[in-house]
């Protein structure tokens, strides 16, 4: 479980309780947790079962993504034209294509990472598989009607895929692939794509009160280059650069300094659960230099995203030096011209802002086989088959070791108690029932314990150092406020071993060696 796929389950969660408008969110995406509630109707689990149910649900995914693959590959492959030995010298291909999907998929995605990124990769492929359907000579108007259903589709994977499937349908207008393509049927698939978005962008322009496809990259442009604190709640200042806050959290004490956050936002833990509406207020400012030094950052993740592959630079380099034929024969894919610049133009959108592996898994693997594509139809057999077998070997025996390591480890650890059961079991032991209200001290994004108990996070002391260091009447004043919030308990994660403070806590180790102090608070009569 990760913060983000708690967010997810919360909404999934809410959307079961009271219905469907719970899946609009200004930050998150709605088909990966409406995917979730499908899994929880029809599975019902308890609280210890609901992360197994949940990568069950990646299992399935992944199933589905390897069919949209398929159905990229047969489409990327499959020219209406090819002769008899075109498609001989495909089918020593499409090994290589499944294992650099394959080893993408799995190293930067994951089918562990409770995110919806493989809902987008599969999308991103059904939607490259549907652009080169429509490339084909005699193509109807359905095919471009569907191609931007798929892309609509995209948009509600992520938001990001509204700007690309813009992209790519731009692209094709101005650059069309073959000379038999028509461009008005472009303009039908844009409103097809229009269409479909059409109804998730009226509910979020609606929620966060003015025009939008999704606060997500407003957001992570805040966080990421104009340097917005994160995590910790933004309560703004006099002379704040980032804009005046229109819905901070409450400060509740200055010192420590507790948030509070009790209201209106759901979830297990509310700023992380809609951080659009804890953020409203903030403005997006262009810096030059934060900008120059969010790219230095972003180029630096890209190259050693590339240092994990010397294979497939090495497979080029080979390819490049076994060339005989100068003279650039037909591509199979000679309809997808398409595909590098619209890769390109994602992986830069990304550059801009942030990087991570699973963002941009995809790309790479649609990257990758445009480059050797256009290089292993200039060799002969022997040699072609020789580099990608030499490629996919450099790529899936380091990777064996370490997925053996992983293994190895995995099978160790079955025996012992996830740490958030042992946690929300101490919880329980001391007297917090569901519904109840926590208060954190220091970070709580990985409180998966809070979701375990069924309890809610409403306030978080920022400081750890600050906390226990405090004085006396300062730490009685915390419990007093904290009480009349109705928190019932108090949790800290590694607290120091020596404190003023350390009279009625509850100890609990976890398996995995983290130790977690328990606070009981006293309430009134009416357990508030």
């Amino acid at each position: 479980m990760n913060p983000d796929g708690m967010s997810y389950l919360d909404m999934a969660s809410e959307t079961l309780k009271s219905g469907p408008h719970n899946l609009v969110n200004g930050h998150w995406s709605p088909l990966y947790p409406a995917l979730i509630s499908l899994m929880f109707f029809i599975f019902h689990p308890s609280p210890g079962l609901e992360f197994p149910v949940i990568h069950l649900l990646n299992f399935l995914l992944f199933a589905a993504v390897l069919g949209c693959f398929t159905f990229f590959i047969t489409s990327w492959l499959a020219p209406q034209d090819w002769s008899v030995k075109d498609k001989e010298e495909a089918d020593y291909a499409i090994p290589f294509c499944f294992g650099i999907f394959l080893w993408f998929t799995m190293e930067f995605i994951t089918v562990s990472e409770v995110s919806p990124d493989l809902c987008m990769a599969g999308i991103v492929f059904l939607g490259a598989g549907s652009c080169c359907r429509i490339s084909f000579a005699g193509s109807n108007r359905r095919s471009f009607a569907v191609f931007g259903v798929v892309l609509g589709l995209g948009y509600y994977t992520k938001s990001p895929l509204f700007v690309l499937g813009l992209a790519l349908l731009a692209i094709l207008f101005i650059w069309p692939p073959s000379r038999s393509f028509n461009r008005a049927r472009v303009l039908l698939a844009g409103l097809t794509f229009l269409i479909v978005t059409a109804p998730l962008v009226a509910l979020i322009s609606k929620q966060v009160g003015h025009p939008s496809i999704g606060e997500a990259g407003r957001l992570n442009y805040e966080w990421q280059v104009n340097g917005m604190p994160l995590y910790t709640g933004w309560t703004g200042s006099t002379d704040d650069v980032h804009g005046v806050p229109e819905h901070p959290p409450r400060i509740l004490f200055d010192r420590p300094r507790t948030l509070e956050f009790t209201e209106p936002v759901k979830g297990t833990y509310p700023l992380w659960y809609d951080p659009t509406y804890w953020y409203a207020g903030a403005k997006i400012r262009f810096n030059l230099r934060e900008q120059m030094a969010v790219l230095k950052t972003t180029l630096g993740a890209y190259y050693q995203l590339c240092i994990r592959t010397p294979g497939l630079f090495a497979g080029v380099l080979m390819l490049c030096i076994s060339i005989r034929n100068r003279k650039i024969r037909r591509a199979p894919d000679g309809n997808s011209r398409w595909l590098v610049p619209w890769v390109l133009g994602a992986l830069s959108m990304y550059a801009v802002v942030h990087v991570e592996p699973r963002y941009v898994a995809a790309y790479f693997v649609l990257f990758w086989l445009a480059v050797y594509n256009f290089l292993w139809q200039r060799v002969t057999a022997g040699a072609r088959i020789a580099v990608l077998l030499t490629v996919l070997l450099t790529l899936f025996v380091p990777s064996s070791f370490t997925l053996v390591a992983e293994t190895t480890q995995a099978l160790r650890e079955r025996a012992r108690r996830p740490d958030y059961v042992v946690v929300g079991e101490a919880l329980r032991a001391a007297g917090v029932h569901r519904e109840d209200r926590l208060a954190t001290v220091g970070y709580s994004l990985d409180a998966f314990y809070a979701r375990y108990a069924g309890a809610q996070i409403v306030a978080q002391i920022i400081d750890p150092s600050e906390f226990w260091l405090s004085s006396e009447s300062d730490f009685e004043a915390v419990k007093k406020g904290l009480t009349n919030l109705g928190v019932k308990a108090i949790v800290s994660r590694n607290a120091p071993a020596v404190s003023g403070h350390a009279g009625g806590w509850r100890e609990v180790v976890t398996p995995s060696g983290d130790r977690y102090s328990i606070l009981t608070l006293k309430t009134d009569s009416s357990g508030r």
